[in-house]
């Protein structure tokens, strides 16, 4: 699918990047400036132009159908023309960003630039940024960034907390989210600053996996950073940033790599050839969810605000929940690994489905639940595991037998969760428990 930029439209903060694809799709995205011009004219314009790339790199994967325009089920061809203020820059480092953009979504990419003149923006004043900071958080309103932002406020620091999020109105729940967990950490009140949630949406809403929205956080996060001239910190246990596949036929389509530790290197890359070798850090590179539960600096105040964060990836499916009000489906991956890290503790999250009820259903719903059990009932020995990270490209990283571990961890993490569940000796003897 070959996709062009068309131009640049203002109207007051409402920035509009027009785009279209040979397939008549609107591939076009809004953003609302009213926050991020105000760093107009005091970092280098270039991170700009990588914030604007990376919104309509959003905007196309959010547009475009896998089920419809994928090659082989998943993968797109995405063929776009950029026109960006320094395209002579991003062209020097064209290669580095196909290939980091293809293995972040799963897709084909091919961009080529051109040059775009931007159109003049009044710059927003935001005094909150006159003061000291010690680092910038991504807070998506999940669990993990909940966790980060509780480690640096409840430890000694010296400057305060900047937290950076962005939504997208068309996918209800993120921005509720974020509000839900800024409240609960109102302990903290005066030591953190959340910049503005920035709206990022697309005209045309089709494709719901979205794996770039991570790419929007970080480019929206390098404008703070290199203005404070602090670091980035992306916190997200390393369960969920390896992904290590439940199978092989998830190696691709069906494992997300949003922090994933190769784009991540891949980002830190570009932003050093861009000129901003920005320092973008996980803490929680090789701790599973539950280290970050039993690690955390003020658990107290996370289990009794665990339920004013959110981390599901289906939530919004209720019609295939058994208990229809619960803030959690209970089935993706996400719920287990949340459900995992908080076993032993009181739990408040509530959640649409038992492991008994999924075990039961045997149906699509339950399909996540299976490839984990099936995964878990697996004799796997540490040269299986080490065999499957050299296949994801990990191989000659120096962190490599961290990763091995990570992944043992994690598995045994998942197994105590199944044999704390009540009621649940079926799925206890399918794996091998008892």
């Amino acid at each position: 699918m070959r996709i062009t930029i068309d131009q640049y439209a203002l109207n007051g903060y409402r920035l509009k990047i027009g785009s279209h694809s040979d397939t008549c799709i609107d591939t076009s995205v809004n953003i609302d400036m009213s926050v991020l011009s105000f760093f107009e004219g005091k970092i280098p314009s270039y991170l700009i132009d990588l914030f604007y790339l990376s919104t309509v790199v959003y905007g196309i994967d959010r547009a475009v159908s896998r089920h419809i325009y994928s090659i082989d089920g998943w993968s797109r061809e995405l063929n776009v023309t950029m026109k960006l203020q320094h395209s002579e820059l991003f062209k020097a480092n064209k290669d580095l960003i196909d290939r980091m953009l293809s293995f972040l979504t799963g897709d084909i990419w091919t961009i080529d630039y051109e040059h775009v003149d931007m159109p003049a923006m009044r710059v927003a004043d935001l005094p909150e940024m006159d003061g000291d900071y010690g680092q910038v958080n991504l807070f998506s309103g999940g669990m993990d960034s909940f966790i980060g932002a509780i480690d640096y406020l409840a430890a000694p620091h010296q400057g305060k907390l900047c937290l950076i999020s962005h939504y997208d109105h068309k996918m209800k729940g993120p921005l509720e989210d974020q509000n839900n967990a800024l409240d609960a950490l109102g302990t903290y009140a005066g030591d953190f600053y959340h910049l503005p949630s920035v709206a990022v949406f697309p005209i045309t809403s089709n494709e719901k996996t979205c794996r770039s929205r991570s790419f929007v956080f970080i480019a929206i996060a390098s404008l703070v950073a290199s203005y404070k001239q602090i670091k980035i910190v992306v916190p997200e246990n390393g369960s969920v940033s390896l992904n290590f596949p439940l199978s092989p036929s998830r190696r691709a389509a069906c494992s997300t790599r949003t922090t994933h530790v190769l784009f991540v290197n891949q980002l830190k890359e570009l932003l050093a050839s861009l000129g901003s070798p920005t320092i973008i850090e996980n803490p929680y590179e090789f701790e599973t969810k539950g280290a970050m539960v039993r690690h955390c600096k003020n658990r107290d105040l996370l289990l009794v605000t665990v339920n004013k964060t959110n981390s599901c990836g289906k939530r919004n499916m209720r019609q295939h929940m058994t208990n229809t009000t619960a803030s959690h489906c209970g089935r993706c991956m996400p719920c287990m690994y949340r459900r995992a890290s908080l076993t032993g503790y009181r739990d408040l999250t509530t959640y649409g489905d038992t492991l008994g009820q999924l075990f039961q259903d045997r149906g699509e719903r339950s399909d996540d639940f299976f490839a984990m059990i099936n995964y878990l009932r697996t004799n796997m020995m540490d040269d299986d595991i080490r065999r499957e990270l050299r296949i994801a490209g990990l191989g000659r990283l120096d962190t490599f037998e961290q990763y091995v571990q990570l992944v043992k961890d994690t598995r045994a993490e998942l197994k105590a969760m199944i044999m704390a569940q009540d009621n649940c000796d079926e799925v206890k003897r399918y794996v091998g428990l008892i």
